[in-house]
């Protein structure tokens, strides 16, 4: 791991801050579809979501069993995130199921990445899971491209590609899609 680089739960204040990495794998996302979703985990991750029932983060010594992590230097810019929950699941049973991994960096994409996996397996270690379930953004998964970072640090890192998933987006049935011209709305 490289020790320029530290994982750290993302804070309210930090939200906006942590948007541009949102947008790289969300391109087009609006800054307060951003701010809802963030502020709704962190929101969660402090209102009883311990695994304990005990309220969150810091209140029962375990971190939260929802939230979002991040990686930032030592001046507290960031280089990548990741949202997380902890859920049952049929074959593993209690796992900490990740999306949103995003890291972005000029020069070691590899450092942030894998600070951030390492964070990764701490936190399902401390809140008891027994596996951790990845989805990566499509555009880690080149299929003309044999090397990529992104997925040669998960798999430095002990991951395995277990499954591929698909999705279909539905009619909206919520408030959470943005408007597009003449009024209609459109699925995310």
């Amino acid at each position: 791991m490289d020790d320029s680089f530290i994982a750290k739960p993302l804070g309210r204040r930090q939200i906006d801050q942590a948007y541009p990495l949102v947008c790289a794998i969300a391109p087009g996302l609006g800054v307060d579809q951003w701010r809802a979703f963030a502020a709704a985990l962190l929101d969660s991750a402090t209102v009883g979501s311990s695994p304990k029932g005990g309220g969150g983060a810091g209140t029962d010594g375990l971190p939260a069993a929802r939230g979002i992590m991040t990686v930032q230097n030592a001046q507290g810019y960031m280089h990548g995130l990741f949202s997380y929950a902890v859920e049952a699941q049929l074959l593993h049973g209690r796992t900490l199921c990740v999306d949103n991994f995003v890291v972005l960096d000029l020069f070691d994409v590899a450092g942030p990445a894998e600070t951030l996996l390492q964070a990764m397996e701490g936190l399902a270690r401390r809140l008891g899971c027994a596996a951790i379930h990845t989805t990566l953004p499509e555009r880690y998964m080149q299929r003309d491209s044999r090397r990529n970072p992104i997925p040669d640090c998960f798999r430095t890192e002990g991951h395995r590609q277990e499954t591929v998933r698909f999705c279909k987006d539905l009619v909206v049935v919520n408030d959470n899609a943005p408007d597009l011209p003449g009024g209609t709305l459109r699925a995310e």
